[in-house]
């Protein structure tokens, strides 16, 4: 995996994660520059995407809990689906619902599509509890959003 595609996955993890393009900016840069300034024996554990989950994990968990809302553009487009936009967002709403473990175990293995093993090791959770807390989100969202049907 290049460089890129990981600072990608890490963007989008952080940001996920904040809720703000330049918090999750600031994150990443300082994720990289900690993982670029560790011992390279512990950079190469797990393909690097361990440690570089683990490095950005920390300093989400040091950023503030709930960034504050900005508000809505005036000049926003109307959507051009309805129909998708209000799956879009009861999808959103939904995930909001979810605990942050849960929210964080959805990002990493369907958003980012990272195997469960490197996910057990970021998280520090046995592959066991990865398959079975990820396989509970998933049902609650499936609950939350058959519910929400007419």
């Amino acid at each position: 995996m290049d460089l890129e595609e990981r600072y990608d996955k890490i963007y989008r993890y952080c940001f996920r994660r904040l809720g703000s393009r330049e918090a999750a900016e600031d994150a990443v840069q300082e994720t990289f520059a900690r993982y670029f300034a560790a011992p390279e024996g512990r950079r190469d554990r797990g393909g690097g995407m361990g440690y570089l989950y683990t490095i950005a994990r920390n300093l989400c968990a040091d950023q503030y809990r709930k960034p504050p809302a900005e508000p809505l553009p005036a000049d926003l487009p109307a959507p051009e689906d309805p129909d998708r936009t209000a799956a879009v967002l009861a999808l959103r709403q939904a995930l909001a619902a979810l605990s942050q473990e849960e929210q964080e175990l959805i990002l990493l293995r369907y958003v980012n599509q990272e195997p469960v093993s490197l996910i057990a090791a970021a998280t520090g959770m046995s592959r066991f509890a990865v398959y079975r807390r990820t396989r509970g989100a998933l049902e609650k969202l499936r609950r939350m959003l058959s519910e929400e049907e007419p």
